[in-house]
């Protein structure tokens, strides 16, 4: 039974004790407490333990600095984190910073650890991150200009902060960001939060697990020496009771607004947002919308099985092109969260072999650090603004833009069946024109029995699996799956780039969902998942309003484009899974006309996806052309 990770409370309570203990016996430093530098940072040449950096409301934020060899002053690269530390997980690159001469500072944010003040999912980013700007840029050591740097909520948190235009700000690298954005090109996902208006509820347990922890305080008032001299008795020790059966478990609890208090866990944002529900002006001020503009260069990455994927790089579209000629890059990988400088050289996402997708992001770090930071004319930035790994053909490939279905090279395939297309040996087809006659293909979809996630975007429902690619045929032999194959590619096919859906559906349920799975075949029969996603039909008409569905009529509807890399390579065949649920990747809908979250009541829904001449169900690949 596989344990996860959270703090031991007695632990906690303990080490807390000594550390106060230690605090009043012993005559506090009149200066930070400096030594050689522990663990993966070796290249560092001095360490200032727990500075308590100052905010504009008092709360004073703990900061770890680490300082290069040489006289100085030195460029700085600021990392502002949630997590333990984000230079463990990214030591490699900052070992390449160290040798080039930058400085690294490693901040809590607030409440986090041992940053004082009240602990909130991207609270007062840009506050707090343009008053630390402030305090970096006055200090001896600092010649003044600052990256931020960091993959998740360490990113997220510079997307506010890279809009204020602060003096010293030059340069942001920012990865797996997407969650922090609220609404860019075709998404208004309110930070990923939602989907199709569905809560995406497979990264549950990766919040409480990592987000919800209340880290003891020290006493107010207590100097800035006298924390310093107490933190370091801390001893935060990590480990729990609560097991992935009773994740399982609080997933499948109604009403589904009460799985925390389930989970023995202290409230979160998660009862707020989804009281909120999909549509809230709240959502604008914790993330990043249209009107939000990056005002300095950006180097990002993004991964494609992870819900942060399709916000991330459709806002890094839309800032490429009004930025143009100022260097902004990414790179976007068939990896997992924050997976990247992880890859081998033989690489395997979820369970399927990916071949070598190395990639060395520290070379275009410290070049792009150079160049905006340095002031290195010479510093090599990338030639084109979009790198991508192309998983089947297992090879990186560089483009100007990322492509969008129906607006480039695009190949559709229409749903076609004779109304049976339940299961991998129904009789579903996806054919290159639409299918003469009409035709439907139905099945009965129950919240107490869902589709289960297999892999895909954190995701994974058991020890056995992750993120990533899995066999999906155990999935396609339900018969609540309908299954749409092509016959086998005569050759290579490379999709890369925002695919789009169009389903004509009905229902005899208020409301419903309708998910969509795009999947490679290969010849064995091996059905390796590439890209999902989901609507629900209360907000088919957008999130702002909710209209429920007629018994019998017939509804089109497009769901948020999915976004993907893959070749699926000739004598593989391409398939599209369509359910009502993928579950726990998403909350299940529970067919009714109640609040999903705060009802207990469940219906059965007898769904309908129809093809033929008056019913153009089908999916658009952006095709692209890959380099020799």
């Amino acid at each position: 039974m596989k344990r996860l990770s959270r703090p031991s409370r007695n632990a906690v309570l303990v080490s807390a004790s000594v550390a106060l203990m230690a605090a009043c016996a012993v005559a506090p430093p009149e200066t930070p407490v400096t030594e050689a530098p522990k663990g993966p940072i070796l290249d560092a040449a001095e360490h200032l333990r727990h500075v308590q950096v100052p905010m504009r409301d008092g709360v004073r934020l703990d900061t770890e600095i680490y300082l290069p060899e040489g006289e100085g002053p030195f460029p700085t690269v600021l990392i502002r984190t949630p997590y333990d530390t984000e230079i463990s997980r990214r030591s490699k690159s900052i070992q390449t910073f160290f040798k080039a001469g930058y400085a690294v500072v490693e901040q809590h944010e607030r409440g986090r650890y041992f940053s004082e003040g009240e602990m909130r999912m991207l609270g007062q980013a840009d506050e707090d991150g343009w008053d630390t700007l402030d305090w970096i840029a006055a200090q001896p050591w600092s010649d003044g200009g600052v990256a931020t740097y960091g993959c998740s909520s360490s990113a997220e948190n510079q997307l506010k902060l890279s809009t204020l235009g602060h003096p010293a700000h030059k340069a942001m690298i920012a990865y797996s960001a997407g969650v922090g954005i609220a609404e860019t090109g075709p998404h208004r996902e309110q930070g990923n939060f939602w989907r199709g208006g569905a809560w995406q509820m497979g990264w549950a347990d990766y919040f409480y697990e990592a987000m919800a922890i209340n880290w003891p305080q020290l006493p107010a008032g207590m100097s800035d020496e006298a924390r310093q001299r107490a933190l370091p008795g801390f001893a935060l020790e990590r480990g729990t009771d609560i097991t992935q059966d009773d994740y399982a478990a609080a997933r499948m609890h109604l009403p589904a607004i009460e799985i925390g208090s389930v989970l023995n866990a202290p409230a979160t944002e998660i009862e707020e947002y989804l009281s909120r529900g999909p549509s809230h002006e709240a959502w604008d001020d914790d993330r990043i919308t249209r009107r939000d503009r990056p005002l300095g260069p950006g180097l990002y990455a993004e991964a494609l099985y992870d819900i942060s994927a399709r916000s991330g790089v459709s806002r890094f579209e839309e800032t490429r092109e009004s930025h143009a000629g100022r260097g902004d890059a990414i790179v976007i990988t068939n990896a997992g969260h924050c997976d990247f400088g992880r890859e081998t050289d033989a690489y395997v996402m979820g369970e399927r072999p990916l071949g070598d997708a190395r990639f060395d992001y520290s070379a275009r770090e410290v070049a792009f650090l150079d160049r905006w930071l340095k002031g290195d004319e010479g510093a090599q930035l990338p030639e084109q603004p979009v790198t991508v790994y192309m998983a089947g053909a297992n090879q990186w490939a560089a483009f100007d833009s990322v492509p969008e279905a129906g607006i480039d090279e695009t190949l559709t395939f229409y749903f076609s069946s004779e109304g049976a297309a339940n299961t991998l040996n129904g009789n579903g087809v996806l054919a290159l024109t639409p299918q003469a006659e009409p035709a439907s293909d139905t099945f009965v979809y129950d919240p107490a029995d869902p589709v289960i996630a297999r892999g895909g975007e954190i995701a994974g429902m058991g020890p056995d699996q992750s993120d990533g690619a899995y066999d999906q045929r155990e999935i396609e032999a339900r018969e609540d799956v309908l299954v749409y194959t092509s016959a086998p590619l005569e050759g290579d096919v490379a999709v890369f780039g925002f695919i789009n859906t169009e389903l004509f559906v009905s229902s005899d349920a208020p409301d419903t969902d309708f998910t969509v799975k795009l999947v490679d075949v290969a010849p064995d029969g091996t059905a390796w998942n590439i890209a999902d996603t989901i609507q629900r039909m209360r907000y088919r008409d957008g999130v702002e309003q909710e209209v429920f569905m007629q018994p019998g009529e017939t509804y089109a509807v497009t769901p948020p484009p999915m976004l993907a890399a893959n070749v699926f390579q000739a004598g593989h065949r391409i398939r599209v899974e369509v359910s009502s649920s993928n579950f726990p990747t998403y909350a299940r809908n529970l067919n009714t006309a109640g609040n999903p979250y705060t009802t207990t009541e469940t219906a059965i829904a007898t769904n309908t996806v129809r093809q033929g001449p008056e019913a153009l169900s089908r999916i658009e690949l952006p095709i692209v052309t890959l380099p020799e």
